[in-house]
């Protein structure tokens, strides 16, 4: 069994919906698309003997300084693994992962929003060094945090 994790090149795209169900968040779909053709989104995948089984993703730039600084500060999208592999450490190596592409890229802080009901994740960004928490809001999916960590 080889697992790696790859930069997701943008002709690879549709593969994600090994992930999730990208027919039913289509707009999702789009809206990821044109942040990875803008540049603006890096996507890394974690594969399984070439199979997709997770992403995590950095964006640049979100128009919201709890969010992105540029040069200093970048966002920390879309951590998700497919539902069979949770629970096995991937999301953690992603995180790992992720945080040294986005030292690599000069960054010193990364920023991540989590909705308070998803304990799981929660717990594994506290426990990956995202501790301080810069914003608590609601929005339509409920109430969610802004967590930084120092890189």
């Amino acid at each position: 069994m080889k697992t790696e994790i790859i930069k997701l090149d943008i002709s690879d795209y549709s593969k994600c919906s090994n992930i999730w169900d990208m027919q039913r968040q289509s707009d999702l779909a789009y809206k990821f698309q044109s942040e990875l053709i803008s540049g603006n989104r890096i996507t890394y995948i974690f594969t399984i003997d070439g199979e997709f089984i997770g992403e995590i993703s950095l964006i640049k730039e979100m128009n919201d300084a709890d969010y992105t600084i540029p040069g200093k500060r970048v966002f920390v999208s879309r951590l998700i693994v497919k539902y069979e592999y949770r629970r096995q450490g991937i999301g953690r190596k992603l995180i790992e992962f992720i945080t040294e592409k986005a030292k690599e890229m000069g960054y010193s802080e990364m920023t991540v929003g989590v909705d308070l009901v998803n304990y799981p994740a929660l717990r594994l960004y506290i426990l990956s060094g995202f501790d301080k928490i810069s914003y608590i809001g609601e929005d339509s999916q409920g109430k969610y945090l802004k967590l930084l960590k120092k890189i």
